[in-house]
């Protein structure tokens, strides 16, 4: 008599080689806040300042907000490929209450917004005075891929470029803070002709891995979620099949899909 014990295993996050899983959607730019000067492309992905030039001061926000119930939420920024070698203009977060002014001639930099200017500076402010916060940052311009952390529910952004991180936003403090609002939004703008840049949302998108206690910007919660499934089987010759346990630990949340964290299965055969 011998035993020919079988184990197989499949697990979520599996070896290093494996592609980036999609769980969610793409975000898009807001077509109905797309100013005068602009052309959107790419599925409403890309933002380009078509018409624009010197002091050009709209820009562009996200249809969707990131809200404070989403946890801490990670994207990139391809800055456009044709546009100027240093951006003048501001790439980062608008409060939903500077959204509302999209159109009105200011930057995305007051009312609790935060944005971080091509030239290597950081502007924010909670009112509407605009006011430089911190210098000396990395600049960015055609090429570069820039890098965003948020927690929105405090408020603090993380910034980095080309996979460098300014600061690092899984042990260290937030590159700023801004005042709470319900709801953020990404923005691009290009103040001059030729500037702005594509919002990557999804890990199939990202040119660098998403921190660790981060989700990417377009991640939704699955209706199911499957931790563990384990269920080991008997075989013998000389009798039917017999199931000696099987177990199954589920989480139901909110939005579309199926994640399997892990499976196993054990099978034993008894042979003559």
């Amino acid at each position: 008599m011998s035993l020919l014990m079988l184990r197989a295993a499949i697990l979520a996050q599996g070896g290093s080689a494996a592609p980036p899983v999609d769980i969610g959607t793409a975000w898009q730019l807001d077509v109905t806040r797309c100013p005068a000067g602009y052309t959107l492309s790419e599925g409403n992905q890309t933002a380009l300042n078509t018409s624009g030039g010197a002091n050009y001061l709209r820009w562009v926000p996200t249809a969707k907000a990131i809200l404070p119930s989403d946890g801490r939420r990670y994207w990139e920024v391809l800055c456009a490929p044709g546009g100027a070698a240093s951006f003048d203009g501001y790439i980062g977060i608008v409060s939903a209450a500077q959204r509302e002014d999209y159109n009105a001639g200011l930057n995305p930099i007051t009312l609790g917004s935060i944005g971080w200017r091509g030239n290597g500076t950081l502007w924010s402010s909670n009112n509407a005075t605009a006011t430089q916060q911190l210098t000396g940052l990395p600049g960015f311009g055609a090429g570069d891929v820039l890098m965003f952390v948020l927690d929105p529910a405090t408020a603090r952004l993380w910034i980095g470029r080309n996979g460098i991180w300014r600061d690092d936003p899984v042990s260290g403090p937030a590159t700023w803070t801004a005042a709470a609002s319900p709801g953020f939004h990404p923005q691009i703008q290009g103040r001059n002709s030729g500037d702005g840049g594509t919002l990557r949302s999804l890990p199939s998108q990202f040119s660098y891995p998403v921190p660790p206690g981060v989700l990417p910007l377009g991640y939704e919660h699955p209706d199911l979620r499957l931790f563990e499934v384990s269920a080991w089987l008997e075989i013998g010759w000389d009798r039917g099949l017999s199931l000696g346990e099987a177990e199954a630990w589920l989480d139901h949340g909110g939005g579309a899909g199926l994640t399997a964290a892990q499976s196993t299965l054990y099978i034993e055969l008894e042979l003559p």
